[in-house]
Parts: structure tokens; sequence; C-alpha cells
């Protein structure tokens, strides 16, 4: 049986309470990772809990719908794809879906777990918190098993939020983005609004679309790709297992 794991869209079902719906998603694949698919209907707002700096690491992946975030010191415009890493206790904070969006405000919640590498890192040295950033923000960076027209997209650098980082490839198809692993990396592939694409996983292929989640353990390789006409736009988001090599332990 394939270690490979897919959610798909299709696969969840939201329950509203006072407006705001969250449903754990891949939950076993990753026992130090906990998803959820989160969705707030316009005018609705929700204080998610906050976690120690020697607790939990969390972050926030926006994809539809309008809304803002506020802390007691400042405020964020969710206005496209976007991140948020809140700064741990320091503060609480609110996310809310703007009362004239279209559509609910549909995000992913992700918590994980700390070991020493996460907690030694965190206290000596990180992105300033909290960050958001939207997906028009993020640097740009190459590499070469994907074609020239695709844009790679950073959101949070390796190595500044302890094992944690994110970014996302974008482009249309007909491409590939070339096969290639990760031996210390685990790895989900979250597809943007509009795309559809096929993941790959040495001879697998999983269609994947928005909406859809995918994982992939260490030490798989694996790329996409995407018919004429097709986006394969998507987040990718990983964990570094044990920390990365050379670095603070």
């Amino acid at each position: 049986m394939s270690q490979i794991k897919i959610a798909h869209t299709g696969d969840i079902v939201h329950q509203y309470k006072d407006g705001y719906s969250a449903v754990p998603f891949l939950e076993g694949a990753y026992d130090q990772a906990r998803l959820e698919k989160c969705s707030l209907e316009p005018g609705s707002s929700v204080s998610p809990e906050v976690y120690g700096i020697t607790q939990n690491n969390q972050l926030f992946i926006f994809l539809t719908g309008k809304g803002y975030i506020t802390t007691p010191r400042e405020a964020f415009n969710i206005t496209e794809v976007a991140v948020f890493v809140p700064e741990f206790d320091k503060e609480r904070f609110t996310i809310t879906c703007s009362a004239d969006s279209k559509e609910a405000l549909e995000f992913i919640h992700v918590v994980t777990e700390l070991n020493d590498y996460d907690k030694t890192c965190l206290v000596e040295a990180r992105i300033k918190l909290p960050r958001f950033r939207l997906l028009s923000q993020g640097w740009e960076y190459v590499e070469n098993f994907k074609q020239d027209d695709t844009k790679s997209v950073m959101l949070i650098e390796h190595r500044n939020l302890g094992r944690l980082s994110m970014g996302a490839v974008l482009g249309k198809g007909p491409t590939v983005v070339g096969q290639h692993i990760h031996n210390e990396l685990v790895q989900w592939y979250i597809p943007l609004p509009g795309a559809k694409l096929t993941y790959t996983a040495g001879s697998d292929q999983y269609p994947i679309q928005s909406g859809d989640v995918s994982f992939t353990p260490t030490g798989f390789h694996h790329g996409a790709q995407a018919e004429e006409g097709d986006s394969y736009d998507y987040i990718w988001f990983e964990l570094c297992c044990d920390g990365y090599p050379g670095e603070i332990k």
C-alpha cells in the first residue's frame, strides 16, 4: 500500500457552528503535524487557540475568500492566497471573513509538534512574528528540475521557523516539475483554486485538483505535471524531520 496519502476535497463535509467549521484531515499520516480544513462564513470570526514557544508551532494557509486578521497591535488584509504565523502565546488574534465576501474564507490550519531543534531555534533565531505574507509578496527562487516558465515563490524561509518552511509553484500546462527527492523532509502539496495536475511519486500517479491535499513522507522521488491549459499552481508545505544538518541541535 502506498505511503502517499491524498485528502480529496469531496471527503470534507463542513458543519458550521456560529459560522465556523474545522474538519481534521490526513489524520495519522504524520504524527508530528495536525491539519484542519477550516471555513468561516461571511461576517463570522474565530479566535484560535494559542501555544507557548515550547508547546507547538502553528500556521494558517488562506486559500479562498476575503477577510482579515487582527491582533492587539495590527491588522492584516486577506485579499489573495496568504500565510499567517502568530507570535505564539504572546498575543491572541482573531480571523474574520469580511461581511461582503462573496464566498466563505477557506483556510488550512497546521499545528506541529516541537522537538529540541525547534525549541532551540525558535528561541535563539527566527523570523519576526507575527508573519503575514500574501502570495504576491513572496520572493522568487529557481530550481533546475523545473521549466523556465514555472514561477517558484518562497513564503516561509528554510531554517527561519524551526523545521517548517513553505512556498508555492505557479504555472500553466503543458509542463512537468521533474522528479526529485527529500530524504530529510515530509511534504504536503495544496493545489490552489482552479488548479488541476497530476502528482507523481515514483511510477505512481495521483490526479489532484483545487481543494485536495497530498502528503509525501521522506525518501520518495516525486514531481508534478499538467496538461495543456491546466493550472498547476500549488502550495508546498514541509517539515524537516530532525532539523537541518549543520545547524544548532
